[in-house]
């Protein structure tokens, strides 16, 4: 029927009964010799009609690594079963990091299996990577979601061991991943002028680039913050409750330290958040219902690139100036990369050029040494140079 097999009885006086074989056999040059074993096979269970062709099929699917999604779940069922186990049991995953990050992936597979375009891993990677021709780092990410997808499959849900995607298939249809793009690291001056920018505009997301400078969060964490005291100064601070999952190393909840900045003349800049939140004068951006808007990386950066509808162009003097920054820093040799993040790794360089240690600045920021030496910059052509200047002031001149 169709390109499906269909195994059906027959006998005078009798209802017929008929079984469909599961995908992937179908009755083409690639399958056939496994179909003719699963009819063997069926036979031999039916035992000349001793039970149903349904219990038989039933009987050797438990025994083949051939098994149908359809004989126990579905396709679209493993993958919430995955967002479940990821999410809720072993709470590897937030859910807006796997709506992100895992469900473009699989839900492509989904409806390639669905459609019958796919019948192993190798070819479910290599359809599922026409999705993305033009983006090398999307098809590395799509080979290792997929990969964990479809094992989760075949070791939790009992799918055929022939939806493994194997590090061989990776190989061959995978490039190499380009090389990670240099992260801008934004200088004293220019985050400044950012602030008074926003100030100028509307106050609340002016607060909104202070914190994120001075204390170096991920946009996800202003959801995050409150007002304690901290046990050892006595004074108030900025509590941070969230909990980063994902990867090696989870995060605690933290307090935050402030780095300042130094403006034209040198001088150490810093403002006073940590009072103002205490004293629930600190004014962040409001939602349509009158309350906080959840902030984090996509309303930041809608609002860094916000344009007019009229001209399609940058909509403001913010804006018009973060447009600049990423127009000036992509054209450096090698270019950088301008991003809301950009503030955090900015505060990263700034610990670093003040000499404070890397374990309390990894303890600040709130992730392991290996994370940040593996993820952050920590130094930049300008200390290097500035380094060098003051040792060489430090010899006697001939």
């Amino acid at each position: 029927m169709r390109d499906r097999i269909v195994v059906r009885f027959r006998e005078k006086g009798s209802p017929a009964e008929s079984v469909t074989l599961p995908r992937p056999l179908t009755w083409d040059e690639v399958h056939h010799r496994d179909a003719i074993r699963w009819i063997d096979r069926l036979y031999s269970a039916w035992g000349n009609g001793q039970q149903t062709l349904k219990a038989a099929i039933e009987e050797i699917s438990i025994k083949s690594d051939k098994v149908g999604a359809e004989l126990a779940v579905t396709w679209r069922d493993i993958a919430n079963a995955l967002e479940h186990s990821r999410v809720r049991e072993s709470q590897k995953c937030s859910v807006d990091t796997f709506i992100k990050n895992w469900r473009p992936f699989i839900d492509v597979a989904v409806r390639l299996i669905e459609k019958g375009k796919a019948h192993d891993g190798y070819s479910l990677l290599k359809e599922s990577l026409k999705g993305w021709e033009d983006a090398p780092t999307m098809k590395v990410e799509c080979g290792r979601y997929l990969g964990i997808f479809m094992e989760f499959a075949v070791t939790r849900h009992g799918a055929p061991r022939t939806w493994l995607i194997t590090p061989f298939d990776k190989q061959e249809l995978i490039p190499k991943a380009p090389k990670a793009r240099l992260k801008a690291v934004l200088d004293d001056a220019e985050l400044l002028h950012l602030v008074e920018l926003a100030d100028f505009v509307n106050p609340s997301w002016g607060n909104v680039f202070r914190l994120l400078t001075q204390y170096g969060l991920r946009p996800i964490e202003l959801q995050y913050l409150s007002s304690r005291v901290h046990p050892v100064t006595g004074k108030p601070a900025i509590w941070c409750d969230y909990r980063k999952k994902g990867g090696l190393d989870e995060t605690d909840p933290r307090f935050l330290q402030s780095m300042y900045m130094r403006d034209a003349n040198d001088a150490p800049v810093q403002w006073g958040l940590e009072q103002a939140m205490a004293e629930s004068t600190l004014r962040l951006p409001l939602g349509r219902d009158g309350n906080i808007r959840k902030l984090k990386g996509g309303p930041i950066n809608t609002y860094l690139h916000r344009k007019s509808r009229a001209t399609g162009l940058p909509s403001g003097a913010l804006q018009k100036f973060w447009a600049l920054l990423v127009e000036k820093y992509d054209a450096r040799t090698p270019s950088e990369w301008v991003r809301a993040y950009s503030f955090r790794d900015s505060f990263s360089i700034r610990c670093h050029r003040e000499g404070v240690p890397k374990e309390s600045i990894c303890n600040a920021m709130g992730h392991s040494e290996a994370v940040h030496d593996r993820s952050y910059r920590t130094i930049t052509q300008g200390m290097v140079t500035r380094d060098f200047a003051a040792e060489a002031s430090t010899l006697a001149l001939p």
